[in-house]
C-alpha cells in the first residue's frame, strides 16, 4: 500500500514551484519594498497648523458674535432711552395740569362752600381737563376723610361724572395716606400699578400712574387731596412701536416691585406672563440682576434681555424751565419703572449659527487647502522614492530570474537522476511530479503519472481507507522514514502489485502543503 498524506492548494501547471517560496519560487524575484505614506510626518506638519487655523477662526467667530450682540444691546438701549424721554415729557404736562387744578378758583370755592352747585362746577372743570387729555382715566377730589367728593372718569373716548351714590371711600389706599401727609404745593407720584375698583383689579387690566397734591381751605386746614389717574396704555403703544414684530423682539414694562404691567403678544417667549404677574417668579436670576443694577444685559434661558431702570420725574429735575420747577415740588416719587427689551433665544441661535457657519466654512476651506497641498507634497516624495526602488528592483529581478531558472533546472536533473522513485503530491492527493525511477518501477510511460491521483497506486481494496488516512495525516503532518515496520504495496499500471517501502517528507511551499514521497521496490531488494 502506498501510504501518503498531503496538503492543499495544488497548482498542476507549474511543477517547478516547489523551489523556494513566495515570489522567489515564481521567478519574480524579491518583491519591491512597500513604500508607506509618511503619516506621522504628515500629522506632525498638518495638526499644528490646522489647530492654529481652528483657534484663529473660532476666536474670530466669537468676537464677531459678541459684536453682533453688542449691536443688539446698543439698539435696545437706545430705544429704552427714547421711551424714557417720552414718558418724562408726558408726565411733565400732567404735573402742570395738576398744578393748574390745585390753584383753580373753582376748586377753592368748592372747598369753602361744599354745596351741590359748586360741586357741579368743579365736575365741569374736571371734565374739560379729561376731554383735552385722553390718557387721563380719572380726576378726583378726595376729602380729608378719604371719601371721593368729585370724580370724573374716562375710557379714552367717553367722559362722564360719577354719580354721588357711586363715589367710594379711598381712605385705605396708600396714595391717599401718602399724599395727605404732604404740605400744600408739594406733589406726589405713585408707583405704576393696576387699577382697583370695588376692591378687585379691573379686567382687562389697566396700569395707572397717580399724581396728587394736598388741598387746604382758606384757614390752611387740610381738605384732602386732588389726584389724577393717568392710564399707561399709551406707553404700551410706544413700546410696540419701538419694537416691531419684524425685529423679533418685545418690550416689557415693570414697576419697581417687578410686577408686569403690559401684556405681550401671543407667541412670544414671555406670552405666559401678563399684567399683574410678578416677573421674578418666572425669571428669578434675571430679576435679581435687574434689582441690583439700573442698567445692564443678561443672557437667560429664553434669550437676551436688556433693561433700564427709569425715573422720568427725577430726570425732569435736571432739565430747565417749567418742567424742572414742577419736578422740584415732587416730594414723594415712587414713579420708577423698569423697561426690558427681550430678544428671543431663536434670534441669538440664528445669529450665532450664521456667523459660525460662515467662519466654519472658511476654516474648513483653509484646513482642506493646506492638507491637500501638504498631501501632494509628501506624495511626490513617496512617488520619487518608489521610482528609485522600482529601478533597483528591476535589476534585482533580472538576476533573480536567472538564478531561479538555474535552480529549477538543477532540481529536475537531481530528481531525474535519482535511483529512488520520487513523487510530489499536493493537498488533493494529485501527483505533480514523478521522476523516471518511479515511472519505471510502476510501469508507466514518462509523464503519464503527472496529474493522476496517488490513490490509483494503492491496491483497490485499500483505496477508500487510504484516502481517509491521507486526510488524517494532513492534520498533523510529520516526516516518516523508510523501513519503519510497515508492509506496504503499490499497484502498477498493469494491475499487479509490488511490495514497497515509503518515506514521507511534508513541507510547505508558498502556503501550499506538499509531500515528497520516496519509494523503494522491496521485491527487487529481496531478490
Amino acid at each position: 500500500m502506498l501510504d501518503t498524506a498531503t496538503g492543499s492548494g495544488a497548482r498542476r501547471s507549474h511543477p517547478g514551484r516547489e523551489i523556494g517560496s513566495g515570489d522567489e519560487a515564481s521567478g519574480k524575484g524579491a518583491p519591491i519594498a512597500k513604500i508607506r505614506f509618511p503619516t506621522y510626518e504628515f500629522l506632525a506638519l498638518f495638526l499644528p497648523i490646522a489647530l492654529l487655523i481652528l483657534v484663529v477662526g473660532f476666536s474670530f467667530a466669537w468676537l464677531r458674535t459678541e459684536a453682533r450682540v453688542e449691536q443688539l444691546l446698543d439698539a435696545d438701549a437706545s430705544r429704552l432711552q427714547l421711551i424714557s424721554g417720552f414718558i418724562g415729557a408726558e408726565v411733565s404736562g400732567s404735573l402742570h395740569h395738576l398744578h393748574y387744578l390745585a390753584d383753580n378758583s373753582v376748586l377753592r370755592n368748592t372747598i369753602e362752600r361744599g354745596d351741590a352747585q359748586s360741586l357741579r362746577n368743579l365736575e365741569k372743570v374736571f371734565e374739560n381737563v379729561v376731554e383735552l387729555n385722553p390718557n387721563y382715566r380719572q380726576v378726583r377730589w378726595i376729602d380729608e376723610r378719604g371719601m371721593e367728593r368729585v370724580r370724573v372718569d374716562s375710557d379714552g373716548v367717553d367722559v362722564h361724572r360719577v354719580a354721588d351714590e357711586d363715589l367710594q371711600d379711598k381712605s385705605d389706599r396708600y396714595y391717599f395716606s401718602e399724599a395727605s401727609a404732604l404740605l400744600p404745593g408739594e406733589l406726589y407720584a405713585s408707583p405704576i400699578d393696576l387699577n382697583v375698583e370695588q376692591g378687585q383689579p379691573e379686567w382687562p387690566a389697566r396700569a395707572m400712574l397717580r399724581i396728587a397734591t394736598p388741598v387746604v381751605d382758606s384757614r390752611r386746614n387740610s381738605r384732602g387731596i386732588l389726584i389724577i389717574n393717568i392710564g399707561m396704555q399709551h406707553l404700551f403703544d410706544v413700546l410696540h412701536w419701538r419694537g416691531p414684530t419684524t425685529e423679533r423682539g418685545e418690550f416689557l414694562l415693570l414697576n419697581q416691585f417687578g410686577v408686569q404691567l403690559n401684556p405681550v403678544a401671543a407667541g412670544n417667549s414671555s406670552a405666559d406672563q401678563g399684567p399683574g404677574v410678578p416677573f421674578g417668579d418666572s425669571h428669578p436670576r434675571l430679576w435679581e440682576n435687574v434689582s441690583n443694577r439700573d442698567h445692564g444685559s443678561f443672557e437667560a434661558w429664553d434669550g437676551l434681555w436688556t433693561w433700564s431702570r427709569l425715573s422720568p420725574l427725577a430726570s425732569l429735575r435736571q432739565s430747565y424751565g417749567d418742567a424742572a420747577n414742577a419736578a422740584e415740588r415732587i416730594v414723594v416719587n415712587h414713579f420708577t419703572v423698569v423697561l426690558l427689551a427681550h430678544r428671543p433665544v431663536e434670534v441669538l441661535i440664528e445669529m450665532r449659527r450664521d456667523v459660525r457657519m460662515l467662519v466654519s466654512l472658511g476654516v474648513i476651506l483653509g484646513i482642506a487647502v493646506y492638507g491637500i497641498a501638504l498631501f501632494l507634497y509628501l506624495s511626490g516624495h513617496v512617488r520619487l522614492r518608489y521610482a528609485e526602488l522600482s529601478a533597483a528592483h528591476a535589476v534585482s529581478r533580472a538576476a533573480h530570474l536567472a538564478k531561479t531558472k538555474e535552480l529549477e533546472q538543477r532540481f529536475h536533473r537531481l530528481v531525474e537522476a535519482s535511483s529512488i522513485g520520487q513523487l510530489l503530491i499536493d493537498a488533493d492527493g494529485q501527483i505533480e511530479i514523478a521522476n523516471p525511477a518511479a515511472e519505471r518501477m510502476l510501469g508507466y510511460e514518462p509523464g503519464d503519472l503527472n496529474g493522476e491521483s496517488v490513490d490509483r497506486l494503492v491496491p483497490r481494496a485499500l483505496r477508500d481507507r487510504h484516502a481517509g488516512l491521507r486526510r488524517q495525516f494532513l492534520k498533523a503532518p510529520v516526516a516518516r522514514r523508510m523501513g519503519e515496520g510497515r508492509e506496504l504495496a503499490a499497484t502498477r499500471k498493469d494491475g499487479s502489485t509490488i511490495a514497497v517501502e515509503i518515506g514521507l517528507n511534508p513541507y510547505s511551499d508558498a502556503g501550499r502543503q506538499l509531500v515528497l514521497v520516496s519509494i523503494i521496490d522491496r521485491s527487487q531488494s529481496a531478490s
